[in-house]
This record gives structure tokens, sequence and C-alpha cells, in this order.
């Protein structure tokens, strides 16, 4: 009998162990199969598109080295690495957020066009975004858009079958409809639809609201004005743009056309904001970006500034805005934006604006462009890498390679482990001292340079 009763307890044992075991086989496979479905779910509900900036294409000019614009060389290697990147991450489209060529004034136009060229021969096949830069103007530097005689950079490499501003606008990759431009002065709003669900975007041309001011000498006496302004009235002042409008003109002109576009948004449309040129302080000389005499008068009536009015609108439309893109610094940078005059707290935080590095490295930048990740349901931005170029002479100053592996994400540095965090959340709970710290580890593209922000607070931009 005690036999029996020994031989039954260890069949039970047995029993016991054995189904523990497949238990723990089945809560195994479950976190396995959970982890694919996630995967799964991660790969079908995110996409990529492509960002570049700043290419300041001279092309009499073969090799490249800090300081200076891209040459030839660089576009080149650039152009390759872009079309490999392309084929590897398919991203649904790219942006090219402005400057296109050296500053060369006498070379300005054939250079924009060179430019221009170069990204339509772009073997990609996805549509390419344009918007314009402080560059990207025939008469000059932060001149107007448009010149005196009607013209633009993008007069010359007109296409009415595959016309700029967004190119391969037949493309399968993604759905691109309801273009509204504005050929005057550049700006301008389109739709992009894949599996049903629909980015817009839209487009703006700050370099209208540039804080450029340059000084000429007028009746024997120091004229102080925007660079924008660069044409002069019957009294020899300095009032109006090559194309005979003011800057403050075309400031009220463009916000006008910006809020009708915020105002018509749904409660469920998501729309990303692209410029060059940022709002916010630079983070090298310490002034505005902005010109702070700006004004404009609202839909309704109300005169504000134009950095505290943009803000106002971002904070209106706050659930509408997945976010804004920019160009001009060079660096790979980006700015918290709150609604309030002093606070960083994260509930105040309303948008954030991430550059794009530059290929030309008169910045001392390492040339890199982006690949963002993100949601696309929801067009949260979760995720960006940073493809980076590095100097392989001797000098370590020049001949600018893409290496293999020689990217960063945004994840990484700023040690986001959720892949399905947006970055508005990451950047929102980030302190002041780990914000800079970790935007003075990008800065440079991981430039050998000692790239750092000479001004930390460029990192957040309140109201004035």
């Amino acid at each position: 009998m005690k036999t029996n009763q020994v031989y039954i307890l260890l069949l039970s044992l047995f029993f016991i162990a054995c189904k523990n075991k497949t238990d723990n086989k089945k809560t195994t496979d479950s976190n396995i199969t959970t982890e694919a479905t996630v995967e799964a779910i991660e790969n079908t509900n995110t996409a990529k598109f492509l960002s570049l900036s700043d290419v300041h294409i001279n092309g009499n000019m073969t090799e490249t080295e800090f300081g200076n614009v891209s040459g030839t060389q660089l576009w080149s290697r650039t152009k390759t690495k872009i079309e490999n990147t392309v084929k590897q991450e398919q991203p649904k489209f790219m942006v090219y957020l402005g400057d296109l060529p050296a500053y060369i004034d006498s070379e300005r136009a054939q250079n924009s066009h060179l430019m221009l060229e170069n990204l339509r021969n772009l073997q990609i096949g996805i549509p390419i975004l344009y918007l314009p830069g402080n560059n990207d103007s025939l008469e000059g530097d932060y001149h107007s858009f448009t010149n005196g005689n009607g013209n633009t950079v993008l007069t010359k490499d007109k296409d009415s079958i595959n016309p700029w501003p967004v190119l391969n606008n037949k493309s399968t990759s993604i759905k691109v409809s309801n273009l509204d431009f504005n050929k005057e002065f550049g700006y301008y709003s389109v739709d992009l639809t894949d599996n049903g669900n629909t980015l817009k975007i839209i487009a703006l041309n700050t370099v209208i609201f540039s804080n450029k001011i340059e000084t000429d000498i007028v009746d024997n006496k120091p004229d102080k004005h925007p660079v924008y302004n660069s044409k002069q009235n019957a009294q020899h002042l300095y009032v109006t743009g090559d194309d005979g409008v003011s800057q403050q003109q075309a400031t009220q002109k463009q916000m006008h056309w910006f809020e009708k576009k915020l105002k018509s948004l749904s409660s469920n449309d998501r729309v990303m904001i692209m410029m060059h040129i940022p709002i916010g302080q630079d983070g090298y000389g310490g002034s505005q970006m902005w010109n702070p005499a700006l004004t404009f008068t609202t839909l309704s009536g109300e005169e504000h500034n134009l950095h505290n009015g943009f803000i106002d609108l971002l904070d209106t439309y706050k659930l509408n805005i997945t976010g804004l893109l920019n160009g001009h610094t060079h660096t790979d940078g980006l700015r918290r934006i709150y609604k309030s005059h002093k606070s960083n707290v994260a509930n105040d935080m309303i948008s954030y604006s991430i550059s794009t590095p530059g290929i030309a490295v008169n910045h001392d930048n390492n040339p890199a462009f982006k690949i963002f990740t993100y949601n696309t349901i929801s067009y949260d931005l979760l995720d960006f890498k940073t493809y980076f170029a590095s100097p392989t002479n001797a000098n370590h100053d020049g001949d600018f390679q893409f290496m293999k592996d020689s990217m960063y994400t945004f994840k990484n540095i700023y040690g986001i482990k959720n892949a399905n965090e947006p970055i508005f959340k990451s950047l929102a709970n980030e302190t002041d001292p780990e914000i800079v710290q970790h935007v003075n580890t990008t800065l440079g593209a991981m430039s050998n340079k000692d790239v750092k922000l000479i001004y930390p607070t460029a990192v957040n931009v309140h109201k004035n």
C-alpha cells in the first residue's frame, strides 16, 4: 500500500512538473507571439520620409572642406547615399527644406538651376517637396522669392508634366492631391494620402519673416533696413522687396493664408508645418530668427506681433499639428515651443521644430540628411535617423564620405526605449539641462569640430 502511495505521489509530481514546463512554454510562446505581433503592428502602422536641406552647391567646385559650401564630389556622394537609403528604407516621400545655391551672386541663378536639376534627377521615384530658403532668390540672399520680372528660381526648371514645388506627384508611394501653391511667394499646402489616411503639409516661406538686417548709405546717411526690403522708393528709402511688396505686406498675406488653412482643418486632420528659417532665438548670434518688428492682423481683426501670433495659432491648433521641420541652421538641433512667456512645464509645451543638418559644411557640421519614422494613423513623429558623412583626408577637414553605418537615431541619443513614444512626449519630459546636453551631442552631426550652442536658451521658444 505504501509502495502504491509513493508511486502515485511520484506520478503526481511528474505530472505537475510536466504541466509547469508546458505552461512555461506556453507563456514563452505567448511572449514571442506578442513581441512578433507588436513588431508587425509597428511595421503596419509606421512609415518614413526623408528630409534634406542646405546643399548650397557650387557647380565650379569639386572638393569640399570644413567652412565651405558643397562641391560636386560631395553632392555626387550624397546623391548615391540618398538613392541607396531610399531603396533600403523605402520612405513614402522626401522634403527639401531650402537653400539650393552657393553664396555667389553672379552664379546664383546657374547654381540654383543646377541643384533643382540634381533633385529632379534623383533616382528615387517618390514625391519630392521643395520650399524656399533664404538663398533661393534670383536677386540675392534673403530677397523676395519673386523678382521684379516675375521670375523665381523655379522658372528655368519649369516642367508642365512634372512641376515644382512637388515633383513626382504621380508616384504610387503616396497619393499627392489638393496642391494650393502661391507662386509669387513660394508657400503652399498639399495633401499626402496613404491607405486612406491623409497628412496635410503646410510649407511656409519664412524667408519673408527674416530678421536679417543690412546697412546702406542713402543721401550720405546710413540706412539700416531688413535685407528683404531691397528696393528704394521715391524718397530713396528701402521699403519693398524685388517684387514690389514690403516685408510687412508679404508677412500679412502669408499669415492670413496660413490662418485660413488652419481654420479649415477638421478635428481629425493632421498637419505638418515645414519652413526654412525656424522661429526662436539664433543659437549662435543670440538674436531672434524672425523680425520682431513684423506684425499681422488675424481674420478676426486682432493685431499681434508675428512671433506671439504664430505661437498662438500653434496653440489653438496644437491637436492638429504633428510638428515643425526646418533647415537653415546647418546643424542637427531642435526647439521646444511653449504657449507661455517663461514656463518650461511639460504641459505648456505645444509643439517643436526639428532641424535637418546641411550638406554644406560651412557651419563646421558634417554633411547629413534624415529619415523620419511616423505613425501612419496619428502621423505623430516617432523617431529619426541622421545619416552623416565624415572627413577622410589626412587633415580631417575634407574629402567627406558616407561610411557604412554612419548614422544615429533620436531614440538612441535621447535614451528612449519605447519605440511607439512620440518625439513630442520625449521632448516634453526633458529638463533644460538634459535637452541642451542632448542637442549639443548631435549639433554638428557627429562632427569632429566643437559645434555647441553659444546660447543654450535657443532650445526653448517662448512668447516675447
